[in-house]
């Protein structure tokens, strides 16, 4: 049976507390401290704490981990902006030309624990647009091993339980309404690590998702605060998996909008490459080092957690990769309708432009994409009407709307 943890307060930040300073937040000032050093070393990121895992013998059980790092860019994935995260990745296989099928938390992550699109597992939005994921499909901490501990531990509403990502995991814990801190989430998961034997972990960081909380003059400038915060958050659990010889796979649910378009910050309303182009890695020892060009999507997690090598199961180059927008808005989207889910643009990207079916516009061509691809549309369906919608004064501080695209429980049109 499933055990759901709830954070009591839902927006809470490190900064805000009083009282002893717990284990985790000390590794965490650890982490901070030293994190500029990770990026002037060559050195393994296990000796970062002074330990690195060629000095840990095997131990003899299975441990396999999916972080996740919410709205995070490709070009904020680099050795600047992530730098322990990019040390990671460089002694793991990168996968360069990662697409995501939605700029949308629940049903992106949906496609990383199941494998499927979000026409395909039946979660077309995010939980509090009314969209869960249907019972029947399976997730990936369903497949585990008798014996294995499986658990999850995010940082915001819409990669929580409600709409069914709980599905198959013992244990889940994530906020009730709005978000957390990462550091949370980290500590934890860490926390639940403790324990001897197999587990399989999912852990989720939103710092990312706006309203961005650094200090920088703009929009630009505290988005990539937010993003080394996640990096260095991620310190303390990157070690622990190493330690523990684990399987790490890394990868963003969908980027971000900043100045490139009209709509700045909503990335649920896009389809640009600043939304749909995602980072990508997985580490475990003993696996070759590589960076891979070809196009991938984020359906191919379950692959990668599972340890196929590329060519194998789904993890093969791809000539074009489908998405959608998560909402319609005429604004960011002319022509669309109606507003919300049901307007969404449908598109098949390919690398020299992309298809694109626009409710209330029709079909139309961006660059010059390959003329076969045009079938392609034909295989995203119309998006179905939501169900029960959620909403909250939380949801709507992070800036999240209803399913027709406004605040408030209506459905629009």
């Amino acid at each position: 049976m499933m055990t759901r943890l709830s954070d009591t307060t839902a927006t809470f930040r490190p900064d805000d507390a009083a009282g002893p300073v717990a284990p985790g937040r000390i590794l965490q000032a650890l982490a901070t401290v030293m994190a500029p050093m990770l990026v002037a070393s060559s050195a393994p990121l296990g000796l970062l704490m002074g330990s690195g895992c060629s000095s840990n013998a095997p131990p003899g059980y299975e441990t396999v981990a999916l972080i996740t790092i919410d709205t995070w860019r490709r070009d904020h994935f680099s050795e600047a902006h992530t730098p322990a995260l990019w040390e990671l990745a460089a002694q793991g296989e990168r996968f360069d030309n990662a697409w995501s099928p939605i700029g949308l938390t629940s049903p992106s992550h949906a496609t990383m624990l199941t494998g499927l699109q979000p026409w395909e597992h039946g979660m077309e939005a995010n939980n509090h647009h009314g969209y869960r994921l249907p019972d029947g499909a399976q997730t990936w901490p369903e497949t585990a091993p008798a014996g294995t501990r499986t658990a999850a531990c995010v940082s915001a509403f819409p990669a929580g339980p409600d709409g069914g990502l709980a599905q198959g995991f013992d244990r889940f814990d994530g906020p009730e309404a709005g978000e957390r801190s990462g550091e949370v989430a980290v500590e934890r998961a860490i926390e639940w690590l403790s324990e001897d034997g197999p587990a399989w972990l999912w852990v989720h960081v939103y710092e990312p998702h706006g309203p961005y909380a650094g200090t920088g003059p703009d929009d630009v400038s505290r988005y990539a605060e937010e993003v080394r915060r996640a990096d260095t958050i991620l310190v303390p659990l990157l070690e622990v998996l190493e330690k523990r010889q684990a399987r790490v796979v890394v990868a963003a649910d969908h980027g971000e909008v900043l100045l490139e378009e009209t709509c700045g910050r909503q990335h649920e309303r896009s389809t640009s490459e600043h939304v749909l182009r995602v980072p990508l890695f997985r580490w475990e020892p003993g696996r070759a080092s590589a960076v891979r060009s070809e196009r991938v999507g984020l359906d191919v997690v379950p692959d990668l957690l599972a340890g196929r090598a590329w060519g194998d199961g789904s993890l093969e180059a791809r000539t074009a990769t489908p998405a959608e927008s998560g909402l319609c808005e005429p604004g960011c989207a002319p022509g669309c309708a109606p507003l919300g889910v049901l307007g969404r643009d449908r598109v098949v990207l390919d690398d020299t432009g992309r298809w694109v079916a626009r409710p209330g516009r029709g079909v139309f061509v961006e660059g010059r994409p390959r003329p076969e691809h045009r079938t392609l549309l034909d295989s995203i369906p119309a998006v179905p009407a939501p169900g029960t919608v959620v909403d909250t004064p939380e949801l709507r501080a992070l800036g999240y709307t209803g399913p027709d695209g406004r605040s408030g429980p209506s459905i629009g049109p």
